[in-house]
């Protein structure tokens, strides 16, 4: 009986060391709209890519894939993703991040879907991936 609640407090207590905080890394500089680089992409050839300037006119809950670079955070869960064509509003969760570690100069991926909160607009980030 001792030895497994040595072993539980043991379990209880690295846990949290070994999880990885991962999450937007302000150092670094987003490369100029112009110099964003296709790279290889998690997802399916055939899916298409959504242009930031493109959100306002879709319908809350359409399904979106946005590519570009996370160049600063705008709140506690949100952040500002530049594009070719602007900038989007993104909501991420902590769990979304799954560790990775993303700088403003990294090409990122994020599928979600487009929220109207009044005159904003948002995309609830569902995954992420670095490219």
């Amino acid at each position: 009986m001792n030895k497994i609640l040595t072993l539980a407090l043991a379990v209880l207590l690295t846990a949290p060391v070994l999880a990885a905080d991962g999450g937007f890394n302000p150092h670094g500089t987003a490369p100029p709209p112009e110099d964003q680089k296709e790279g290889y992409r998690a997802v399916t050839d055939n899916q298409q890519i959504t242009a930031a300037k493109q959100l306002p006119r879709l319908s809350s809950g359409d399904t979106v894939t946005l590519q570009g670079n996370i160049i600063r955070q705008s709140g506690n869960k949100t952040w500002q993703l530049r594009d070719r064509s602007g900038t989007a509003q993104l909501q991420i969760d902590d769990d979304v991040w799954q560790g990775q570690e993303v700088k403003p100069d990294d090409l990122i991926s994020v599928n979600g879907t487009v929220q109207h909160h009044g005159n904003r607009v948002l995309v609830k980030v569902e995954k992420l991936y670095l490219l």
